[in-house]
């Protein structure tokens, strides 16, 4: 009994520890924020496209009154097709890397770096001129400063408009939050200054 409440507090005082050691020096980093998001709203857009073509089969058949022909529930299927090759391009042509840097024990910087294909906004038409203001706009997409409040494992960001809180897993090597509210991310250590 007395070797388990040992071992109890030993973990426990390892986690105070690490709950209490400098964030200085630290890089958080995420290649692809967005990845998971875009796989839910891509899965939630075909499952609500099966519903749409279902009621534009229904519409279709009443306003002719009669059943579509094969040829054309063809031509139905073939525009569901390239939306859905739209999506997964958008899915996989869109990346949002995150990277959170902490510079002294009240600063941090957040740095999003955010990629479009050429291809992809192409596909969607996107016209030549607006894509390239798009890649300039993202390309000097500036860092930005804000000054944080540490609590144990919460990190209390603050800049000029809101307060944000971000959560930092026992062992340091994660920091989790949610971006608008309701989307969650977590982003990985990469780099540890030893001060």
């Amino acid at each position: 009994m007395k070797k388990s409440v040992f071992i109890a507090l030993l973990l426990l005082a390892a986690v105070g520890t690490q709950a209490q050691t400098s964030l200085v020096g630290r890089v958080y980093h995420h290649p692809n924020i967005l990845a998971d998001t875009m796989k839910e709203l891509t899965a939630d857009a075909n499952k609500d496209m099966k519903k749409d073509v279902d009621k534009a089969i229904k519409k279709a058949e009443e306003q002719k009154g009669r059943k579509l022909t094969a040829e054309e529930l063809a031509e139905l299927n073939k525009k569901v097709e390239e939306a859905q090759k739209m999506m997964k391009a958008l899915k996989d042509g869109m990346k949002t890397a995150v990277t959170i840097t902490f510079k002294d024990e009240k600063t941090m910087v957040m740095k999003a770096d955010m990629k479009i294909d050429d291809e992809v906004m192409k596909k969607a038409g996107i016209p030549w001129a607006k894509r390239k203001m798009m890649k300039v706009a993202m390309a000097v997409a500036p860092s930005e400063k804000a000054s944080y409040e540490r609590k144990g494992n919460l990190i209390i960001v603050k800049d000029d408009k809101e307060v944000d809180t971000l959560r930092l897993s026992d062992d340091g090597k994660y920091l989790s939050g949610k971006m608008d509210k309701d989307t969650p991310f977590r982003l990985t250590l990469i780099k540890q200054e030893n001060k």
